[in-house]
């Protein structure tokens, strides 16, 4: 079974928290609260953008790692 990673998680419980109908009415109430939905999102976009570097350099590290071919060739 597959693991959903912890960032990508944590990126929907921000974005849950700043959908909920409680939320959206309070940020309307004044400056600093809308702001805070916005730290919200910007929260939820920075942990999916991290969680994409981190499989991004993975694949690279396991592509670096692979044996070469028989003829000294890489096999990408």
């Amino acid at each position: 079974m597959a693991q959903i990673p912890l960032p990508l998680v944590l990126a929907m419980v921000a974005i849950g928290i700043g959908e909920w109908p409680g939320v959206s009415a309070w940020s309307e109430f004044n400056i600093l609260h809308h702001a805070l939905v916005h730290g919200l999102f910007a929260l939820a976009g920075a942990l999916a953008g991290f969680q994409a570097a981190w499989w991004t350099r993975r694949a690279q590290d396991s592509a670096f790692a692979q044996p070469e071919d028989r003829d000294g060739e890489v096999i990408s």
